[in-house]
């Protein structure tokens, strides 16, 4: 993947956000599992945390940002999303600082899909463009908890449509 196909994908995402949220335009879920596994952070492709528990995650890789409450239900199931929201440092200097938010898609028992995209789209954006500046700092200091997270949000997105 180019250097800033990330960025475009999220540009693109966030310039059909409302026709996506209307069902006008299908929502590439392909695309973003696509972009998650070119990041390389995560141990394995994306689609094969969905059938994995949240209990197996925590005790394989997760970096413990995500609030796992019931770790026999699948990831799949889960509320929480870590948002990657915003980025600080110096890429010359090879320190790069990334904050992060919890997300809840599913707040008032209902599900939200504009949250989810929003984490997909604003998430995307910030990754990408660190990724097109610092790609090797990125793998380092980008939580795979908010990696997960995006899948899952992007996994939602399709099952819901």
């Amino acid at each position: 993947m180019e250097k800033l196909d990330t960025v475009t994908l999220a540009d693109n995402l966030a310039e059909n956000q409302e026709s996506i949220l209307n069902k006008e335009t299908d929502f590439d879920a392909e695309a973003v599992y696509q972009a998650i596994d070119n990041l390389h952070v995560l141990h394995n492709p994306i689609k094969d945390y969905f059938e994995m528990t949240e209990d197996q995650y925590y005790e394989a890789e997760s970096d413990h940002k995500l609030t796992l409450i019931d770790l026999s239900d699948k990831l799949t199931d889960l509320h929480d999303r870590i948002l990657t929201n915003h980025v600080d440092g110096y890429a010359n200097k090879d320190q790069i600082n990334l904050t992060y938010n919890h997300e809840d898609p599913y707040e008032d028992d209902f599900y939200n899909e504009s949250v989810d995209l929003h984490v997909v789209i604003y998430s995307l954006k910030v990754i990408g463009a660190v990724q097109a500046i610092a790609p090797k700092v990125l793998q380092e200091v980008l939580s795979k908890d908010a990696v997960l997270s995006i899948g899952l949000a992007a996994h939602a997105l399709a099952s819901n449509a």
